[in-house]
């Protein structure tokens, strides 16, 4: 290994960080009896970055399990425009997510919707330091990165967000039916970044890379796409899975890699579009419970064969964007632990 060491050691960190979620769950389930004792108007999860994406993912599950107001919005947006998601005598509750407490978007707007009536706010974070500006604070215990990039943090996140959608819509069976995630996530991780070593090695060709996702997958379809931007310096980019029709599809070529983030709910739509994007040149990988067979016309396929649904297999079916973010940076001779104009939070001076 020549270069991104340390990224690639902490992409092999996250399963640990999935073990320590579940070894602590039920200080988990003690701060989130608290925060729904109470009776919320809307939820709004926010973030920058990274934990945008996190965040949009987050949302969807929330919904899913909750079937209540929900929404996924930038920290900017909450602090500019407060007015516009808060007050009005509405009860919200608001979760920044955030690897470090200190980013400063996330601060501004904490503080700012704080100065409205009704609201609270529930932390999702891998920072302890988060509580002493949040009502509540949910935390990824295992989770310190050195790394500039964000890789466990953003799976422990997601993983968390999908914990406070299950046990606040009264699913607490399916967290338990977690138990095993760590062993699954580290099969997975493997199998990822074989599948990413064997494209990058067969298809040097490729320069631009598509990430899609439906439902709780979109979220997670932008962050592969953050992934490949960050850590190769490659032209990458995210959509629904349908919406890619409408116009993008007409940058597709054969040196265009198009990467499905499967969903039990949308087989259908996506094998078409999958058909129909080869058809232009495209490569193709599909992901998904039972890719291989859902997907004829995939040229790569993984399986993600634990019995999950969508949400349960959200935190890890986005491996794929790191590791293909890794394998095309050796491939350039880049080196991810530096990347190019980014530090480990925004601090605004």
């Amino acid at each position: 290994m020549k270069n991104s060491e340390l990224t690639y050691k902490e992409i092999y960190g996250q399963p640990a960080s999935f073990q320590a979620i579940n070894d602590t769950l039920e200080d988990i389930y003690q701060v989130l009896d608290q925060v729904f004792a109470e009776k919320y108007d809307e939820l709004i999860f926010t973030g920058c970055g990274t934990s945008l994406y996190l965040a949009q993912a987050a949302a969807h599950a929330f919904g899913t399990c909750n079937r209540m107001p929900v929404r996924a919005m930038c920290c900017s947006e909450l602090y500019y425009f407060p007015e516009v998601y808060v007050g009005g005598g509405r009860k919200v509750l608001v979760l920044p997510i955030t690897r470090k407490s200190y980013t400063t978007e996330v601060r501004m707007a904490i503080d700012k919707v704080h100065t409205f009536d009704g609201v609270k706010t529930l932390s999702i974070t891998c920072d302890r330091n988060s509580e002493k500006y949040n009502d509540y604070m949910i935390l990824s215990p295992e989770t310190a990165e050195d790394s500039v990039i964000m890789t466990r943090s953003f799976t422990s996140m997601i993983y968390l967000s999908v914990i406070l959608a299950f046990y606040a819509g009264g699913q607490k069976e399916k967290i338990e039916a977690m138990k095993d995630y760590a062993a699954q996530a580290e099969e997975f991780l493997k199998a990822s970044d074989e599948m990413a070593r064997k494209i990058v090695t067969e298809h040097p060709e490729l320069n631009l890379y598509i990430t899609l996702g439906q439902g709780i997958n979109y979220g997670i379809a932008n962050e592969c796409m953050n992934k490949m931007k960050e850590m190769s310096l490659s032209n990458s980019e995210a959509y629904y899975s349908l919406e890619y029709r409408h116009g993008p599809m007409s940058l597709v070529d054969d040196k265009t890699m198009i990467i499905l983030l499967g969903n039990e709910t949308t087989v259908s739509g996506d094998a078409k579009l999958l058909t129909e994007m080869k058809g232009y040149g495209a490569t193709i990988l599909a992901i998904g419970n039972s890719a291989s067979s859902d997907f004829a016309d995939a040229d790569y396929c993984l399986d993600m064969p634990y019995g999950y649904n969508s949400l349960q297999n959200a935190a890890i079916i986005g491996f794929i964007g790191q590791t293909m973010g890794y394998y095309i940076a050796e491939q350039k001779g880049l080196n991810a632990d530096t990347p190019r104009h980014l530090s480990q939070a925004i601090v605004i001076k």
